[in-house]
């Protein structure tokens, strides 16, 4: 959750195979490196690319809810997808 209560988002880029990092500078591959973001702010990302998904043939940016990612890991350690 973020500060104000708000859950929290990841944003996975399929088109760079990797993570938003903070501020929308860049891609990680590890957990520990993404960026997180409001639920708003992750959907307008996500809007943002969805031109490029032509090109690549998938939708190129998919908004991820920290709660169900955790709930997928269930406590399990992923090779290069550490939590902070």
């Amino acid at each position: 959750m973020t500060e104000d209560g708000e859950e929290t988002y990841l944003v996975w880029s399929n088109e760079h195979v990797g993570w938003w990092k903070p501020g929308g500078w860049g891609y990680g591959r590890g957990l520990n490196q993404a960026g997180r973001f409001t639920r708003a702010e992750a959907i307008a990302i996500c809007r943002d690319a969805l031109p490029t998904a032509g090109r690549l043939g998938v939708i190129s940016e998919i908004p991820v809810r920290l709660a169900d990612l955790q709930a997928v890991l269930g406590g399990q350690i992923v090779p290069r997808a550490v939590f902070d």
